[in-house]
C-alpha cells in the first residue's frame, strides 16, 4: 500500500462501544452551526425580552442537548410547541458532548439540573438511582401508542415494565460506498443479498497502491457489532451477562482483523488511528465503511452523488445494530407537569418530522420527511436494517465499567497484526463478568 505508517503509534484507539452514534456529539456528525434565520432571531429575542419580565407568570422548562447540528431543529420543536399553548417556555441549552454527562451526574441529584434532557442507552445509570421520571402512568393517560416507535428502542428506556424515555431518533446502519471509485476500478456495485465472501471479493477488487477497498472500523455501533450479528453472535446472553469469547464473536472479529492484516484490504489499526477511519471514506483513501444513518449528511455534502448506500452483508444470517435516543424528564424537577407537557408534545409525528434533517425520526413514518432529503442515496436500506437489528448490549450490573474493558480490548486487538483474538477475548470476558458481579 502507498500509505505507510512513519512512526509507532502506541496509544489506544477510542472508537467507543457506548456510542458513535446518536450517542456522541453531532450524533457523530461534526457539523458547522446554521445561522439562525431573522424570523428565528425575532422569535428568540421577544422570549429573552418575556423571560427578563419574570415569564408574565408562564413556567420555563430547562432542556439540555448536546448536538449543536442539530440546533435548526431543536429550535423549531421549540418555537412549534410554544405556539401550540400559552403557559410555558422552553429555554434551551447545548452542553457539549464532553461536559454534558458529567454536568447530569453532578446537578440531577441535587435539583439543579434540567427539566427536561436527550437520554441514550446508559438510561439505566439514571433510572436505578430514581433520576429520571416514571412516565408510565402519564403515557397512558395521553393515549401515546408507544408501538409507533421502534421496539429496539423502546426498549432502552423501560425498566420493570415502567416507561422512562419517549423516543427521538434511532440509527439505521449500512456499508456506503464510492460510486466512483468502483467506476474506476470497474467493480460491480453491491447487490442486494451479498455475503461476506463477496464483501472480501469486492474489496480485494477495489485496492491498490492508491486506495484501500474498505476500513474494517473498531466502532461499535458501527463497526464489529453487526459482524457479529451477521454472524449469528451476539453480545450478552438472556441474562445480561457478556458473551463476548463466544466463537461467533471471535470469528466475526478475525474476519475483520483479516481485512487488515492477512488480505490487506483494509487500512490497518494505526492507521485508522492516525487518519481518522471516517475521513479516509471521504479522503478516497477506502471505497466502502459501514457507517450509521447520522453521517449521511456528511458523506452527502463531501461526494455528492458519488455516495452510495448498500445493504450490510449477510453471512449467517441478516444482522446489524441499532440504537436511539430520547427525551426523559428529571424525577425531582420542580415542574415536571410543564415538562411532560414539552416531552408529550416531541412525542407526536407532526413535532418529530421537524426534527428530521440530522436524524432519521422515531415516530412511524415521520422518517418520509428525512428521505426526501438525500434524493440521491438509496436511504431506505438504512431505514430497513432497522427490522433486522439488534440493541446496543447494557450488561446486568455495573455496564458502563465492563463495556470499557471490551473498548479496551478491541483496540488492542486493532493495533496487534499478530493477536491473540480467542485468549484476548477470553480475559475480557473474566474481567467483565468480575466487574458485573461484583458488589
Amino acid at each position: 500500500m502507498r500509505k505507510i505508517i512513519k512512526k509507532l503509534l502506541t496509544a489506544t484507539i477510542t472508537g467507543s462501544i457506548l456510542l458513535s452514534g446518536c450517542g456522541t456529539e453531532s450524533n457523530g456528525n461534526i457539523s458547522e452551526s446554521k445561522e439562525s434565520t431573522p424570523a428565528q432571531e425575532t422569535v428568540q429575542a421577544e422570549k429573552q425580552e418575556e423571560k427578563a419580565k419574570g415569564g408574565n407568570g408562564k413556567t420555563i422548562v430547562n432542556f439540555y442537548y448536546w448536538d449543536e447540528a442539530q440546533k435548526e431543529g431543536m429550535d423549531e420543536l421549540i418555537n412549534m410547541f410554544e405556539a401550540s399553548q400559552d403557559n410555558i417556555i422552553v429555554e434551551p441549552t447545548i452542553v457539549p458532548w464532553g461536559e454534558y454527562w458529567t454536568k447530569l451526574q453532578t446537578a440531577l441529584p441535587t435539583g439543579t439540573g434540567p427539566d427536561v434532557f436527550w437520554m441514550n442507552i446508559g438510561a439505566p445509570d439514571y433510572i436505578e438511582p430514581g433520576l429520571l421520571l416514571d412516565m408510565t402512568e402519564r403515557i397512558q393517560e395521553a393515549g401515546i401508542d408507544m408501538s409507533k416507535f421502534p421496539e429496539a428502542v423502546t426498549g432502552m428506556y423501560e425498566q420493570d415494565g415502567k416507561i422512562y424515555g419517549i423516543p427521538k431518533d434511532y440509527d439505521g446502519m449500512a456499508v456506503y460506498y464510492n460510486k466512483s471509485i468502483f467506476d474506476e476500478m470497474g467493480v460491480e456495485y453491491p447487490k442486494e443479498g451479498w455475503t461476506w465472501d463477496d464483501l472480501l471479493a469486492t474489496a480485494q477488487a477495489l485496492t491498490n497502491d492508491t486506495h484501500y477497498g474498505i476500513v474494517a472500523n473498531p466502532d461499535s455501533n458501527t463497526g464489529y457489532q453487526n459482524y457479529v450479528y451477521q454472524n449469528g453472535g451476539f453480545m450478552m446472553d438472556e441474562n445480561k451477562m457478556p458473551t463476548v469469547n463466544a466463537k461467533p464473536v471471535v470469528e466475526a472479529l478475525q474476519f475483520m482483523h483479516d481485512m487488515m492484516y492477512k488480505y490487506k484490504v483494509s487500512p490497518t489499526g494505526a492507521e485508522q488511528l492516525e487518519f481518522g477511519y471516517s475521513d479516509m471514506f471521504i479522503s478516497g483513501q477506502t471505497a466502502m465503511i459501514t457507517d450509521g444513518s447520522w453521517n449521511v449528511n456528511k458523506y452527502a455534502e463531501a461526494l455528492g452523488a458519488d455516495f452510495q448506500i448498500a445493504e450490510l452483508p449477510q453471512h449467517v444470517s441478516r444482522g446489524a445494530t441499532t440504537h436511539g435516543l430520547a427525551y426523559v424528564i428529571a424525577a425531582n424537577s420542580s415542574n415536571t407537569d410543564a415538562a411532560w407537557e414539552f416531552v408529550k408534545f416531541a412525542a407526536t409525528k407532526e413535532a418529530q418530522k421537524v426534527t428530521a434533517k440530522s436524524a432519521i425520526p422515531a415516530y412511524e413514518g415521520a422518517a418520509d420527511v428525512w428521505k426526501t432529503l438525500y434524493p440521491d442515496q438509496n436511504v431506505e436500506i438504512l431505514l430497513e436494517s432497522v427490522s433486522y437489528a439488534s440493541p446496543n448490549p447494557r450488561y446486568a450490573e455495573n455496564s458502563t465499567e465492563a463495556a470499557q474493558i471490551l473498548t479496551d480490548t478491541i483496540s488492542s486487538i486493532w493495533l496487534d497484526e499478530n493477536a491473540d483474538i480467542q485468549g484476548m477475548l477470553d480475559e475480557a470476558q473474566q474481567k467483565m463478568t468480575e466487574v458485573i458481579n461484583a458488589e
